[in-house]
């Protein structure tokens, strides 16, 4: 027994359909255009995948990426928020040293007006300065001198207030003591400097870890990539490289 090879044809004469038929498959393609709108489907090549359409899946990957760039901002601010605890931590830390210089020149009340001074001005750039320029490597000794100025200059406006006094309350001339004021000046400097690396280098692990949780490229670049290479200049002009 033999069999023949079918030989079939499959033609369709579009001007012979009636305007029912042609209704149906027009109805039928649509809703398979809007099956994969919504729906979707993918298609991979080797290490890509390609994504074709799936409206759902799309807002769905986008709801995704919603929560963990929210997650990943919270963090940051609490990252920020131990930071400046930490440098406030430093300043007080700092306390025992302005002291102990005080001491040296002042009598009792003196020198609280003394550590007041430094302390102010210490804080005072805590809050004001954007301490990730300021407080660049290149920039350590401008800094150092700007504030030592600063102290000097409030130094200078007690001692003449003082002057006017009957109560014969007195302060050292400020060169007595500059030059020790300095070395705490740059410890703050330096102290200050090594936080803020530590922080930066915190924020970019989390950055990493997060960075391959991302569904979309945009949010991906928006709160990964971006900061991630923000921090990195930062490190990197705090290091002085």
């Amino acid at each position: 027994m033999f069999f023949y090879p079918l030989e079939t044809n499959i033609a369709i004469d579009v001007n012979k359909l009636s305007i029912e038929h042609m209704i149906f498959i027009g109805s039928f393609f649509i809703l398979i255009v809007l099956i994969i709108f919504v729906n979707g489907f993918s298609i991979k090549l080797g290490n890509k995948e390609i994504n074709i359409g799936g409206i759902f899946r799309f807002l769905a990957r986008k709801d995704e990426d919603v929560l963990l760039k929210e997650s990943l901002h919270n963090y940051s601010e609490e990252v920020d928020h131990e930071l400046n605890g930490d440098l406030y931590d430093l300043v007080d830390s700092l306390n025992y040293k302005i002291e102990e210089l005080a001491l040296k020149q002042h009598c009792y009340f003196t020198f609280e007006k003394f550590i007041s001074i430094v302390k102010s001005e210490l804080e005072k750039r805590v809050r004001r300065n954007n301490l990730k320029e300021k407080l660049a490597k290149k920039n350590r000794e401008k800094y150092v001198d700007s504030l030592l100025s600063g102290i000097e200059s409030k130094y200078e406006m007690l001692q003449t207030k003082v002057s006017i006094l009957k109560c014969g309350e007195s302060y050292a001339d400020f060169s007595a003591i500059k030059i020790a004021t300095r070395k705490i000046l740059y410890q703050f400097f330096d102290g200050a400097n090594d936080l803020l690396i530590k922080a930066s280098q915190k924020k970019n692990k989390k950055y990493n870890e997060s960075e391959c949780k991302f569904k979309t490229a945009s949010a991906r670049n928006f709160s990964c990539v971006i900061p991630k290479a923000k921090n990195e200049e930062y490190i990197k002009n705090l290091q002085g490289e």
